[in-house]
């Protein structure tokens, strides 16, 4: 972020850009982890109220930047979890630093805004602090849909990113990535542009970065024990369930939980044990995280396909909360 005067208008204009590329919810969570709750409900209030905050010495612009690439770094993610394995050996630093070299992916000790990179799997920057990594690409996609008045194609630019974060002591690797969109330069062996070649390719990405085998996490067991545990972590305010003859239930709940409803609690008894754990979605509880959430988090588990989906507006924080309670169970 470029240095400038240091009135709060200076600052509320460096600053507002920045601030543009968050949604307003998720400013309004991160106000909360700062202790800056307030009743702004607009990005142009935000900006004020964080200017006035920088102006007072209260915050810095740096730590700013940061908490925002945090953002770009954690919202609207299919966040795909791995254990590793057949590491490479020696320091890993050292095996690491020389992966991100061979691979053209500039290494760097800070964290970037990933800007407006036109290329598919364009790297941003490889972070490698002594067994930790976290690497950072790039791309621009097409949304093409049709126009309503005419009924012609219109398409307009949508900037992706995909993160690599790894923990080569603990062997386990996490690779969060923005849903694609329509068009893109990801192709399956047919040569059909598909979602499945986008998420593959950025995973074989990741494996050359790595240099190792990437176990996924099996995730049905993680389903089932949130469903059963108490006391309750999550809130589960819609429930879809295949049993193993494909039977399929629903039940919806608007502010409370479908594990309370008398319908849900029978068909469980009578049921739950043919129940697949295919997939669930949730919000998870801040009672429940010792302080570590500010609000209900949603998620979405898709066991078969082996993901979990985080919000539009989520922090960096809350993507390491939702993970480390995935990985604790």
């Amino acid at each position: 972020m470029t240095d400038g005067g240091n009135s709060t208008d200076d600052i509320r204009n460096r600053i507002a850009p920045i601030l543009d590329k968050v949604a307003v919810v998720g400013l309004r969570s991160w106000l909360k982890t700062i202790g800056l709750s307030s009743s702004a409900y607009t990005k142009a209030t935000i900006a004020e109220l964080v200017a006035k905050q920088i102006a007072a010495g209260q915050l810095s612009e740096p730590a700013l930047e940061q908490a925002l690439i945090g953002f770009e770094e954690a919202s609207d993610m299919r966040v795909y979890l791995f254990s590793l394995e057949d590491l490479p050996s020696g320091p890993p630093a050292q095996w690491l630093t020389a992966s991100l070299s061979s691979l053209s992916i500039p290494v760097s000790q800070e964290r970037k805004f990933a800007g407006d990179k036109t290329k598919p799997m364009s790297p941003i920057y490889g972070q490698v602090q002594g067994s930790l990594l976290r690497v950072k690409w790039g791309e621009q996609q097409e949304r093409a849909k049709l126009d309503e008045t005419t009924f012609l194609p219109v398409s307009k630019p949508v900037f992706k990113r995909a993160v690599l974060i790894a923990d080569i002591d603990a062997r386990t690797a996490e690779l969060r990535l923005n849903p694609p969109e329509n068009k893109h330069a990801h192709e399956d062996a047919g040569g059909r542009i598909t979602a499945d070649a986008y998420y593959q390719d950025y995973i074989q990405k990741a494996r050359d970065v790595l240099g190792c085998t990437l176990r996924p996490l099996e995730l049905r067991p993680v389903v089932k024990t949130l469903v059963e545990e108490e006391p309750r972590a999550i809130r589960i305010h819609i429930d879809n369930h295949t049993n193993q003859i494909n039977g399929k239930m629903r039940v919806n709940t608007s502010g409370g939980d479908v594990r309370d409803d008398p319908d849900w609690q029978v068909a469980y008894e009578r049921n739950g044990a043919t129940w697949a754990w295919d997939n669930q979605s949730f919000y998870w509880l801040p009672k429940a995280s010792s302080k570590l959430l500010a609000r209900e988090l949603f998620s979405h588990i898709d066991a078969e396909d082996g993901y979990v989906r985080v919000n539009a507006d989520c922090s960096d924080e809350e993507v390491i909360y939702v993970v480390s309670q995935i990985r604790a169970r």
